[in-house]
């Protein structure tokens, strides 16, 4: 019997695609097989050249809760997601991407810790695994947020994002968000960003005053292949994130610490421009031009380890992530249940 689309959704799930079709049915099922039958799946594909939209198509046609918007070119997640929020109708809006799967009870659990806790914004552990790879699964929690709920403050979300920095990137967490929070204020997507635009949409929106929280719980599965673009940082895209953060830093807060957060931010970036430049210079044999590089910021120096870190990985084979076998069963019977 197809599923009928509900009234009233209590959930929109906004899914930006562009060329996913290996991984798009697997993303589309974990959304609707989900135990809160009340949702909405809204894909906006992004002129896809592939077979996504004709994929996407036939399983909306058996459940009519999937709405399948296409045929445009949008030019990035960005203005993508903000498409799908103007044709959302659910109370809370959760991001789900084309390549990842999430389990069955995870928009359960987290609008039920939401309500209780009070929550404008919730997010959940995320387990990061290779598609095309060795199945080494790690997660983004570091600290006390692996143990339990917390509460995360403006300024303590910001530190948790400084490029190439340690500890928690929560930036990458794939949040549940109150629709009226976004509404009263205004508040859509950076469409200049092509990556860091779910961080953005956060800082602004706390902010405004949103209550920030975390439960501890793995429940989305982030999924890194060939074709991601979400962990690529070019010139283009930090040029991107260094604008936004300089303009960040320009709004007045109350909150030093705050303002302390953005100011260490923009450093982070500053310096990933330059270790990119660096390692442009590398790629192109300029020693002198690499070394001058160096000399205009000696803080790049520990960065330049990590190219060295990923070769080694990847001619030994050994990972420099621990896994976790627990959720590599997890995901394997995630994957054998959306694949089915």
């Amino acid at each position: 019997m197809p599923y009928e689309i509900p009234p009233k959704p209590v959930i929109s799930v906004i899914m930006a695609n562009y060329n996913c079709e290996a991984f798009l049915a697997s993303a589309i099922q974990s959304v609707l097989t989900q135990t809160t039958p009340a949702l909405e799946l809204i894909l906006v594909d992004d002129g896809s050249s592939d077979r996504s939209v004709e994929i996407a198509q036939a399983i909306a046609e058996k459940d009519a809760r999937l709405k399948v918007f296409s045929g445009t070119r949008y030019g990035g997640p960005a203005p993508v997601r903000n498409h799908a929020l103007n044709q959302a109708k659910g109370d809370w809006i959760a991001i789900v991407d084309s390549d990842d799967l999430i389990r069955p009870d995870r928009l359960e659990r987290m609008l039920n810790a939401a309500e209780d806790t009070g929550a404008d914004i919730l997010i959940d552990n995320l387990a990061v695994f290779q598609s095309d790879g060795p199945a080494n699964i790690f997660t983004m929690f570091e600290g006390d947020l692996r143990d339990r709920p917390a509460r995360i403050m403006e300024s303590e979300y910001i530190k948790a994002n400084m490029l190439y920095g340690r500890g928690s990137k929560l930036g990458y967490a794939k949040p549940l968000i109150r629709f009226s929070a976004l509404e009263a204020n205004s508040l859509r997507y950076n469409e200049t960003m092509r990556i860091g635009e779910d961080y953005d949409l956060i800082v602004r929106l706390l902010s405004t005053g949103a209550r920030m929280m975390s439960i501890p719980d793995v429940m989305y599965f982030y999924r890194k292949h060939g074709n991601s673009i979400s962990h690529r940082l070019d010139a283009v895209a930090l040029d991107a994130l260094e604008r936004t953060a300089s303009e960040a830093l320009r709004q007045p807060t109350p909150h030093a610490e705050v303002t302390a957060a953005h100011a260490a931010r923009l450093k982070s970036i500053r310096r990933a421009v330059v270790f990119d430049k660096i390692v442009t210079a590398l790629k192109r044999k300029d020693m002198v031009g690499a070394a001058r590089l160096v000399g205009t910021d000696p803080s790049v120096l520990p960065l330049l380890r990590m190219p060295l870190m990923s070769r080694l990985q990847h001619r030994t084979g050994n990972p420099l992530t621990r896994p976790d076998v627990q959720l590599e069963a997890e995901l394997a019977g995630l994957r054998a249940l959306c694949e089915a």
